[in-house]
């Protein structure tokens, strides 16, 4: 690497990190962050699951009435993690509390965006294997960090962004290890990773099934696969401890429809997402809604145009550096696409586009890689518009990616409306 490439990665991961750290959010936005920001509270400062004498208990409806206690609904491995950050933040004095609050601030950089930066780092590495120049690896990175909603999701303490980076850290690993021909701590580290993204984003489990294949069927991999699975059990089994603590089963809870519908309980069985299937004129509506409507996951996010057919091409192509992961990252995000528009009904709720695909993103702008290698002034003009474009339509989201769609139903056209009111918000 030339001191020129050098000077570009330091400034752009230093970059990265300082653009991270100020979209972070000061303050719980909507049901989900205050349901888990709300177990964070009740593990840390009142020494149990229940939410029930929480701050944030009145301030969502994301939560499941079991045994005459409420408790979080989200699967728990954020809020575990939450809690450790928050323990020496709470034993100094700094307390989570409703509306504007520090502490809410550092815990989600202390998790989800601490984790961003990381999942950048290991795709910088991963790019490494495809002989991309360092400098250009580092600016694929910057773009997938800041030009998609992978940086909306990091404002706020939600699960999709770090299971995104869990997934991406768990790809560079198995490639790394693929093509060293070992590497038991990097199937170690895939494995860790791939247990935390699914005990913290259940449908993302499908990333463990396809890169744990890619493992089993290199010959090299398949003698040392214990080194994936055991992590991957350890990694998933605080949270079934938590489950089986509250409930007395494994089973997640937001998979039990009866734990939701409590007195004064918003919620009904139909709109629980996997209570019903999708079909027919529905199911094409609903899936063009998703993609190209007001919240069409492919218009919030222009990158995935170019990235999308190299994916393609990377896993069907002969002789393809990343062949295997590609496949791998394409079966997965099918299976993940599919869940939730066979299974899902209201288009990932009140938030900005589809928060429940965010996990692909990382892990699909992954295949840009050859349109960097060969550069020609039309590549680059196209790759620096969309680049530019899905910046700014993730700065926006990060205002709020728990978009207030009453005022507008397009979320990018809602947060441009209460753009004055959200700058405010995020001072004291």
């Amino acid at each position: 690497m030339s001191r020129h490439e050098r000077r570009v990665v330091v400034t752009l991961f230093v970059l990265l990190a300082l653009v991270g750290s100020l979209t972070v959010l000061p303050r719980a936005q909507g049901w989900s962050d205050a349901s888990r920001m709300a177990a964070v509270q009740a593990m840390v400062d009142h020494g149990t699951l229940s939410i029930d004498d929480t701050d944030f208990a009145p301030l969502t409806h994301d939560k499941v009435w079991v045994d005459g206690h409420f408790y979080s609904d989200k699967q728990a491995t954020p809020a575990l993690i939450g809690a450790v950050v928050y323990a020496p933040l709470s034993a100094v004095g700094i307390k989570l509390a409703p509306g504007w609050n520090p502490a809410y601030a550092l815990v989600t950089w202390g998790t989800v965006t601490l984790w961003w930066w990381l999942g950048l780092v290991a795709l910088y590495r991963l790019l490494g294997l495809t002989g991309l120049p360092a400098g250009r690896r580092a600016w694929l990175a910057a773009a997938t960090g800041l030009g998609s909603l992978h940086l909306t999701w990091v404002a706020t303490f939600n699960n999709h962004s770090l299971a995104a980076s869990w997934v991406l850290i768990a790809l560079a690993a198995v490639a790394h290890a693929r093509a060293s021909g070992g590497g038991r701590w990097l199937l170690a580290c895939a494995g860790l990773a791939l247990g935390l993204a699914a005990s913290s984003d259940m449908p993302t489990g499908a990333f463990a099934v396809a890169l744990g294949a890619v493992v089993v069927a290199d010959p090299r991999l398949r003698t040392r696969v214990a080194w994936l699975v055991v992590p991957f059990l350890l990694a998933v089994a605080p949270a079934l401890w938590v489950n089986h603590a509250i409930s007395g089963s494994l089973v997640p809870l937001q998979l039990v429809p009866e734990f939701f519908l409590y007195p004064g309980s918003p919620w009904t069985r139909e709109e629980l997402t996997g209570s019903g299937l999708a079909a027919g004129g529905d199911l094409v509506g609903y899936a063009a809604g998703m993609l190209v409507g007001g919240r069409g996951f492919l218009l919030y996010n222009p990158l995935l145009w170019l990235a999308i057919p190299l994916l393609v091409r990377e896993a069907f192509a002969r002789g393809r550096t990343l062949a295997p992961e590609a496949r791998a990252v394409a079966a997965a995000g099918a299976a993940l696409v599919a869940y939730y528009l066979l299974l899902s009904t209201n288009y990932s709720g009140q938030s900005y586009s589809i928060r429940w695909w965010v996990p692909l993103l990382p892990v699909t702008l992954v295949f840009l890689y050859p349109w960097l290698a060969r550069l020609t002034r039309v590549r680059l003009a196209a790759f620096g518009v969309l680049f530019v474009l899905g910046l700014g339509i993730a700065l926006v989201g990060s205002l709020d990616p728990w978009t207030n769609t009453r005022v507008h139903p397009v979320p990018l056209v809602a947060n441009i409306l209460q753009l004055p009111e959200l700058l405010a918000a995020r001072l004291p």
